[in-house]
């Protein structure tokens, strides 16, 4: 009996001292040591985001400036082009711009002041460019501001022509063009006699669309959308104005409401990560940036004047 209580005495003597006089045991799930995560969890970097800002001029430059933006911000660099009228970029950061020619320019990232263009294609037989915008998988839909939309397959070369075009019966004057997280492209049609409306395509964009009812008084151009609303630029009246669609787009949908303070024949228009809405005027050569929620009575936070002097926006973009 001795025997037994001195070789207990002995075993809980060296558990004490291998675990350094303490009691607690390391964790233990399924017979593997679990190693405690440190509290709290960092959190990743985030990825600097970019304004670009297409001009229609020659030479007309496209500027780079580093989100967020104030009334005081220089360009990080500008990139040399011609008569630019749409920006987009890739999920990677590659630009493609399109001049009022039908010209189509490629960029590679990285971008810089010295980018000069991989490829250079046409947009079909179109002779202009409405607005550009990526697939996720790295395609582009370029509109014609015409009847149709054209679609392109990357990699894009000097070689590249249209893979494919969407075109309607009723469609005339093809300008703005976007996509939601589902593919859809959502088209801004603006047709004769100061009157606009919506067409949107489900994947693969051979089926029918859906065509909202035609807008008064607008002269819709680039559109931007959010996960709940689409945005569409319309310069039509003194000043213009973006109208504010709420999403899902129905064959009944009108404009929830419109955003007009600030506003000066509004052409460009993009959205960056955090909601912010950037609208690019043609009227005063300014970018002005509001802030969600969105209402009728919103109002600029910010207001950019781009120069040098003339400077057209037609286009901006917002990504990496």
């Amino acid at each position: 009996m001795l025997r037994r209580l001195f070789i207990a005495a002995v075993l809980a003597a060296s558990v004490t001292a291998c675990s350094g006089g303490s009691t607690n045991v390391p964790p233990f799930k399924s017979g593997v040591l679990v190693t405690p995560s440190p509290s709290p969890t960092p959190s990743p970097t985030p990825v600097p985001q970019h304004l670009y800002v297409g001009n229609d001029n020659t030479p007309g430059t496209i500027q780079q400036y580093t989100i967020p933006i104030s009334s005081t911000s220089t360009p990080n660099f500008s990139i040399a082009s011609n008569n630019v009228v749409t920006v987009a970029l890739d999920a990677g950061g590659d630009l493609a711009a399109g001049d009022n020619a039908g010209h189509l320019q490629f960029f590679t990232a990285p971008l810089s002041g010295a980018s000069t263009p991989a490829a250079t294609f046409n947009n079909g037989t179109a002779t202009n460019n409405g607005q550009n915008v990526f697939t996720s998988a790295g395609d582009m839909f370029d509109s014609t501001v015409s009847t149709k939309v054209n679609f392109f397959t990357h990699p894009f070369t000097n070689a590249t022509t249209p893979s494919s075009s969407i075109t309607s019966p009723l469609l005339t004057g093809a300008i703005g063009t976007g996509l939601d997280a589902a593919q859809n492209l959502y088209i801004a049609n603006s047709a004769s006699g100061s009157v606009s409306n919506l067409y949107v395509y489900a994947p693969p964009y051979t089926g029918t669309p859906i065509i909202t009812p035609t807008v008064a008084a607008t002269a819709y151009r680039k559109l931007t959308l959010s996960a709940t609303q689409l945005f569409v630029c319309s310069v039509a009246g003194a000043t213009g104005r973006v109208d504010v669609y709420t999403l899902p787009i129905t064959a009944a949908s009108a404009p929830a409401f419109a955003i007009t303070t600030g506003m000066n024949f509004p052409e460009g228009i993009a959205l960056d990560t955090a909601g912010n809405l950037y609208v690019g005027n043609l009227g005063d050569s300014t970018v002005r940036v509001y802030a969600p929620p969105f209402s009728a009575t919103s109002a600029p936070t910010v207001a950019l004047t781009v120069g040098p002097a003339p400077f057209a926006i037609f286009g901006i973009a917002v990504g990496k």
